[in-house]
């Protein structure tokens, strides 16, 4: 039982650190006629809200990775460290790319456009960290001059 109050805190508080997110990026804010992303974002607030205070777990990790899609799909690494300072939660919402990026390594050899792809993200986001891995993007780079 206390282990569900701790998931559930857990989960509202990123759900709710996510739709902030979007309401304070203004890139993903825009208005027409009929749609208010504002609007929409501070009502799926109080859903969420809801949702939490009637214990509604599954419901909060479906929106939670329903919620960070966009930034899985588009590897905003900088979200987790966002989730992580806001929240006080180590999520890696990027998990299951991280092992793909794995599986290519420990294989030694890229074998299609997809995981050509990945590989070169990552190493775009390894030549922006602190301090920069150079055996891992030459290992990388290495992979991407093979294929």
């Amino acid at each position: 039982m206390e282990d569900k109050k701790a998931d559930l805190k857990k989960y509202h508080d990123l759900v709710i650190a996510t739709i902030d997110y979007y309401l304070n990026t203004p890139s993903l804010n825009f208005k027409t006629n009929d749609f208010n992303t504002k609007s929409h974002f501070k009502n799926l607030r109080l859903i969420a809200t809801d949702d939490f205070k009637k214990g509604r777990l599954t419901k909060l990790k479906r929106w939670f990775r329903d919620l960070t899609e966009m930034q899985v799909e588009t590897k905003d690494f900088k979200f987790n460290e966002y989730l992580r300072e806001t929240t006080g939660y180590d999520i890696n919402i990027h998990q299951d790319f991280y092992k793909r990026i794995d599986k290519i390594i420990e294989k030694g050899k890229i074998t299609s456009d997809n995981q050509f792809r990945e590989i070169n993200a990552y190493v775009d986001k390894l030549c922006q960290s602190e301090p920069a891995d150079t055996n891992k993007i030459e290992k990388l780079n290495s992979l991407l001059l093979d294929y």
